[in-house]
């Protein structure tokens, strides 16, 4: 019997445990198991102590407590995908909530599972979407229970991502994991970690928006241009332009994407038949006159055109980048090379500078393929943004069902990321200023209660100008979304 002078101190939602003549306090939770009210224990969160009442430890601070919250950064953030919480209300309706401030917090701080409570009583979002349980096993329970919903989350990503007529890149990338309870964890063969465990992520790019449109867990073991088919079919659109990399070049793939009826732009191999030997040689080139040429970045490149041999309706594009090839050329020289290679200069160069695109759309001049083509760069720096920037990654989770729902909180947080970082470039904010400078500097700006009224604290000339500039209000937040 817990005495009541003890007993009077207990927290809502915790359970008090007597342990040699000491009172801790533990959360506890109640759920049904086969009709039967069962009650599970989490963690300790502090004890109580007589005549004091209850000290908490550090993971045991209720928001009920915090009188004084985070709020800039959490208010770029909402006020800058209020989109995204639509869609995901009209999508996820009983869910929406916890899958926002799951998505808020993960950019805010990306935390894992069992930080996320008190990162949330610690952010004014728990004071716009009060009351999100988010202890380490309901967080948990939740992930698995939603990674079922893949349905709702394509739904979501077309209609939040609207990439039908725009360019699309499609590309994967490898994270390395331990797990051993993860089937999706196998020997891959991605450049740096060949041989390894490993898990891949596949994305899509919208050129146009500069935003993540589409996401996909595959094998360790399973290549790009082996999981495509599904991965386009499940995206589910037939009216973009795909922009591939020769990582994808495979008859089944073309063939796949013309008898769709879609636009394709993709490099080809330098050992391609497509083009005759002479013309892959950037000096055998100027011997057939190949004269055509359009500035890129201030480079001159020239091209040549040629009807496809084995895509009906398809042409091939042959550049030739004067400075690429110099400037390649001139690396390999720096090399400590042996007598052989210094012999076989001109026949190990000749391709250096050379790339050749296949594509079947007709409206387009050489120049715009080819701009279209370097397009590519785009979702390898927000593969860099994912990982490094950031350092989202996916060895944090054992169950292949947790990690798949985190992998749309993490598309989440990152399409989240994208909105902010459009805004900075459209409101003309100062050169080299990016998306986490903005919520560094944003997070300062507190939202604190005095005589039980809200206020904005920590506000100067300086950052008001900058959330005017944003277009965000700042007013502090009072109740939960309607």
């Amino acid at each position: 019997m817990i005495p009541q002078e003890i007993s009077q101190h207990k927290p809502k939602g915790t359970e008090i445990q007597c342990k040699g003549g000491k009172y801790y306090v533990a959360t506890v939770a109640a759920y049904y198991e086969n009709g039967v009210s069962k009650r599970r224990y989490g963690q300790a969160i502090g004890k109580i102590i007589p005549n004091i009442g209850f000290v908490p430890n550090k993971k045991g601070v209720f928001e009920s407590d915090l009188v004084t919250k985070e709020y800039g950064a959490t208010r770029t953030i909402t006020a800058l995908s209020e989109d995204v919480l639509q869609q995901l209300r009209k999508f996820f309706p009983h869910d929406f909530m916890r899958i926002y401030v799951l998505a808020v917090l993960k950019l805010l701080n990306n935390l894992s599972s069992k930080d996320l409570s008190l990162a949330y009583a610690k952010s004014a979002i728990s004071i716009m979407m009060p009351g999100v349980h988010l202890s380490r096993n309901t967080v948990g329970d939740f992930l698995s229970a939603f990674s079922l919903q893949r349905g709702g989350m394509l739904q979501f990503m077309r209609a939040c991502s609207g990439y039908e007529g725009d360019s699309v890149i499609f590309d994967g990338t490898s994270f390395l994991s331990s797990s051993g309870c993860n089937p999706f964890v196998k020997k891959g063969y991605s450049p740096g970690h060949r041989g390894k465990a490993q898990i891949r992520l596949m994305y899509a790019f919208n050129t146009e928006t500069h935003m993540p449109i589409y996401f996909k867990v595959i094998p360790g073991n399973i290549t790009d241009k082996a999981a495509f088919i599904a991965a386009y079919e499940e995206m589910g659109s037939e009216k973009c332009t795909l922009i591939l990399d020769k990582g994808f070049v495979k008859q089944k793939i073309i063939d796949f994407i013309l008898g769709n009826g879609a636009r394709i732009i993709i490099p080809l191999p330098s050992n391609t038949a497509e083009v005759g030997d002479s013309y892959k040689d950037f000096i055998a080139a100027d011997r057939h006159g190949v004269n055509k040429s359009f500035q890129y970045n201030k480079r001159v490149v020239r091209y040549a055109r040629f009807e496809s041999k084995r895509f009906a309706g398809c042409k091939v594009y042959v550049y030739y980048d004067y400075q690429r090839h110099q400037y390649l050329t001139e690396n390999y020289m720096k090399k400590d090379l042996t007598e052989e290679q210094e012999s076989n200069l001109l026949e190990d160069t000749k391709k250096f500078g050379v790339s050749i695109l296949l594509t079947n759309i007709g409206d387009r001049d050489a120049r715009q393929i080819y701009y279209d083509d370097k397009t590519r760069w785009l979702i390898e720096e927000m593969f860099d943004t994912h990982k490094n920037t950031l350092g989202f990654k996916m060895n944090y989770e054992t169950s292949l069902a947790t990690q798949e729902a985190w992998a749309f909180i993490e598309y989440l947080s990152l399409l989240m990321y994208y909105r902010i970082h459009a805004k900075i470039i459209s409101a003309d904010i100062a050169s080299g200023f990016d998306v986490k400078d903005l919520l560094f500097q944003a997070s300062t700006i507190t939202q604190s209660k005095t005589n039980g009224t809200w206020s904005i604290c920590n506000m100067t000339e300086k950052t008001a100008t900058l959330f005017q500039k944003l277009n965000v209000s700042l007013e502090p937040f009072k109740c939960p979304i309607p």
